[in-house]
């Protein structure tokens, strides 16, 4: 179970024994608004409250910060790993959508590209392919967005409102 408090420390446990395993500080102020493990659980990667939503990886048994970089101004609300992956991520907020590459401790970006597919809109929530070749994510408007990479693919409509999970 990951443990997280306003102050941006947080660590990993057994809820079945109540002992901490890690613990992680020193690097996100006002808070932590999203972590996800990587596939082998070797990686943790967080999104800060701060005003650039900076996000970090963790190589998180050691409590040791592998990368930080700036998010975006615009707020996050999700980061996730891509399937079977230790070096791909994606974020999603406020009008946007980030494809995250991982070598070494560099962590770069790339913006989502709606092309004609379709129009930016508040990115709520992302998910994968079991192959990890797609990115779904779901949009304030109801659609889910299918990425191909950083290009929309297409769009599907899914619901009347928000699509959170």
């Amino acid at each position: 179970a990951v443990v997280s408090t306003q102050s941006g420390h947080y660590g990993r446990g057994d809820i079945t024994k109540t002992t901490t395993i890690s613990i992680l500080k020193g690097q996100h102020q006002r808070g932590v608004c999203s972590v996800d493990f990587s596939s082998d659980g070797k990686l943790l990667a967080s999104v800060g409250l701060d005003d650039n939503h900076t996000i970090v990886i963790w190589g998180w048994r050691k409590g040791e910060k592998l990368s930080s970089v700036r998010g975006n101004k615009a707020r996050i609300f999700s980061l996730k790993w891509k399937t079977g992956s230790n070096e791909s991520l994606v974020s999603v907020g406020v009008r946007h959508i980030s494809f995250w590459t991982m070598k070494g401790a560099s962590l770069t970006s790339k913006r989502g590209i709606f092309g004609k597919s379709g129009k930016a809109c508040t990115m709520l929530c992302c998910s994968f392919s079991k192959t990890g070749d797609l990115t779904f994510s779901g949009g304030e408007n109801g659609l889910v967005y299918i990425w191909d990479g950083p290009r929309l693919k297409s769009t599907v409509e899914a619901h009347k409102g928000a699509i959170h999970a």
